[in-house]
């Protein structure tokens, strides 16, 4: 059993998006990966790259781990201006070093590639930044045009913030300000994300800050800030503090999502990728050779209503339209097939397998309830819930371990995984009374 059209690593486990970088006609896909087995450890960056986030490419690690570091979450990005000194076509990768015996400490450190990403060399000036933290991770590097330099976002995982830092070099790292984690729900942050995007209908742009909660976070712990950057400070949009952190994505398994960003579309958005697994339970799941795989990558922009901002996800069109129609009205379904339910009337899906196992979607009184039941693993049962809007459409994405469902306005996202067995699985539709508010 392996997915159809989601990526996956040949074989042991995968995590985190790590690296994303579009180079030289090549779309760059790192991952946190361990070459040695399905569970967690030896923690290095996996690689594969696309040239149309359809079709993906295993290449060798990329960067492994070292005697003193694992290689933890990162980014990486191109350097034609030759800031960094290994020349105008090297890829500049900045990462977390995480001390791998002794005292927990994490530095940030520098690798580079000269020859497309294939083979990488750490920077002998290592680590770049050192602030003698155990908790300090997953940078996240991007070029900040107005002001001509790199902008970097890192973690301070059990502090709940950020730090902002800026470098004309990407070796020499200025701090700027910090992203404070008031009203935050969850606890442990990672993988943090600054990133400017546009507003549909508009020409007004804003920024988003994402954060993944490791403990205790609403749905799959990733939650977000609207807002401005003025290449110093991240300033919060201003809202009624029940609204001041907002769900990206309200199923299990949609983590430590990072952007390509660059290039965007002809709307300006860039696409980003998350982690279909959770931490809670992943090393728990069965061994079948390979353990988590990514998501589809999804284009991003805001949805304005009223004086607040929604995060818009919509599948990369190419990515959509390779995956096979399912027929709505069947007794069955495979298990790499997608489906659109109108989400005007009220309605309940169930998918299921011959043991036990299923997957029930219900539209009600305009709430999407998804109920996830697993005999074998119970550890995996699960009951996620989420507003839609009063019509459009529900897309709905089966593969081979994963469930994605995304609303025609982008607005809301529910990602779970799933261990039904079989190809086809069984389908009953059924369209229930309308419900009223």
């Amino acid at each position: 059993m392996r997915p159809q059209y989601h990526y996956a690593a040949a074989a042991n486990w995968l995590s985190d998006p790590n690296g994303l970088v579009f180079h030289k006609g090549e779309w760059h896909l790192f991952y946190q990966y361990n070459p040695y087995g399905e569970d967690w450890g030896h923690m290095s960056w996996g690689h594969a790259v696309s040239t149309d986030l359809v079709q993906w490419t295993e290449l060798p690690v990329a960067i492994a781990e070292t005697s003193t570091d694992l290689i933890f979450s990162g980014s990486a990005v191109s350097d034609p201006e030759n800031a960094a000194g290994f020349g105008g076509d090297a890829l500049i990768a900045l990462y977390t070093a995480s001390a791998a015996s002794g005292p927990p400490r994490q530095t940030q450190a520098m690798a580079f590639s000269t020859d497309d990403g294939r083979t990488w060399l750490q920077f002998a000036g290592n680590p770049v930044i050192d602030c003698d933290l155990a908790d300090f991770r997953d940078p996240n590097v991007f070029w900040h045009e107005p002001t001509r330099r790199w902008i970097m976002a890192v973690a301070l995982s059990a502090e709940n913030r950020a730090l902002l830092y800026a470098s004309r070099d990407l070796k020499e790292w200025t701090e700027l300000s910090v992203i404070d984690g008031v009203d935050a729900p969850g606890r442990v942050w990672e993988c943090p994300l600054l990133i400017e995007l546009p507003v549909d209908g508009s020409s007004e742009t804003r920024w988003l800050f994402k954060v993944d909660a490791l403990h205790d976070g609403p749905g799959s712990g990733a939650i977000y800030q609207t807002g401005t950057f003025d290449g110093h400070c991240f300033k919060p949009d201003e809202s009624p503090s029940a609204d001041r952190w907002q769900v990206a994505d309200h199923g299990s398994d949609f983590y430590a999502a990072i952007a390509w960003h660059e290039p965007r579309d002809a709307a300006g958005r860039p696409a980003w990728i998350g982690w279909m697994g959770n931490h809670a339970y992943q090393g728990r799941l069965p061994r079948i050779g390979w353990r988590g795989a990514m998501s589809l990558p999804r284009r991003l922009s805001f949805k304005r209503t009223g004086t607040s901002y929604c995060l818009r996800q919509e599948i990369e069109p190419a990515a959509r339209a390779a995956v096979p129609a399912g027929v709505l009205q069947s007794a069955a379904i495979s298990q790499a097939a997608a489906l659109e339910l109108d989400l005007a009337t009220d309605f309940a899906l169930t998918i299921s397998d011959g043991d036990g196992r299923y997957l029930r979607i219900e539209r009600k009184a305009g709430f999407l309830s998804v109920v996830r039941r697993d005999p074998s693993a119970p550890f995996l049962d699960a009951d996620r819930t989420a507003t839609l809007p009063a019509d459009g459409l529900l897309l709905l994405l089966l593969d081979f371990g994963s469930l994605e469902l995304l609303t025609g306005d982008g607005c809301t996202a529910l990602t779970l995984q799933h261990r039904l067995i079989g190809d086809p699985l069984a389908m009953q539709f059924e369209q229930l009374a309308t419900t009223t508010v």
